[in-house]
């Protein structure tokens, strides 16, 4: 990769033809390698995919970042250097998908097979239900899925699904959103005021849903 200054990136970049090329060409290798080297070296998680499989991750996060920095060049003001900027981007583009990934196929089947989950157990008695409010007590349970589906934005679902699904500590929960637990309080109560504001709107009363699960408190 060529060396330039912050000016000469901003310059090339910004260049029609051969010379932007060139700096684009530079700068996603450079964007390649970080986040191949951050998937590596990391993310524990990780480690048990093979290289190629972390090349093929990274360059996609790599092209991710490189569309959004284009797009935000303007903003750069020079307080870095060019390249420990483009960083950042690389690694919150990493980072944010790698997060979204981890609950993107998060099943019903292995919802209701977690056993310190606290919604799935709300579906388990000891004792054999009448059908119908078996039902009713499923189709509750799915209209929450749902909300927490389409209604919640991507950090008050993760962590609803991790306090109530699967059930994590604060602490926990906190650090997979590498947030405070004051935030992540802060986000669990817009979180459960969208979700009680949609039950309500379906003509679930606090009472109505008690009533469900009575057996179970």
């Amino acid at each position: 990769m060529a060396q330039r200054t912050n000016a000469e990136w901003l310059n090339d970049l910004q260049q029609p033809g051969d010379v932007q090329a060139s700096a684009l060409a530079d700068l996603r290798e450079y964007l390649l390698r970080a986040a191949f080297v951050y998937l590596r070296d990391g993310r524990s998680e990780l480690n048990h995919l093979a290289s190629d499989d972390l090349m093929e991750m990274a360059e996609d996060f790599a092209q991710n970042a490189l569309l959004t920095l284009q797009a935000n060049l303007r903003k750069f003001r020079g307080d870095a250097k060019f390249t420990t900027w483009a960083y950042r981007f690389v690694i919150n583009e990493a980072a944010g998908e790698l997060r979204k990934r981890r609950y993107r196929d998060f099943s019903w089947d292995e919802l209701t097979e977690r056993e310190t989950a606290v919604f799935p157990q709300l579906l388990q008695s000891d004792q054999p239900l009448d059908p119908t409010l078996q039902a009713e007590r499923e189709e509750l349970i799915r209209f929450l899925v749902n909300i927490i589906e389409t209604e919640l934005n991507e950090r008050q679902r993760i962590a609803i699904l991790c306090i109530h699904f699967q059930g994590r500590s604060m602490q926990e929960t906190a650090e997979i959103l590498e947030t405070s637990p004051n935030t992540l309080y802060k986000t669990l109560h817009d979180a459960r005021k969208k979700i009680k504001a949609k039950l309500l709107a379906r003509h679930y009363s606090m009472g109505d849903i008690l009533a469900l699960f009575d057996s179970l408190w």
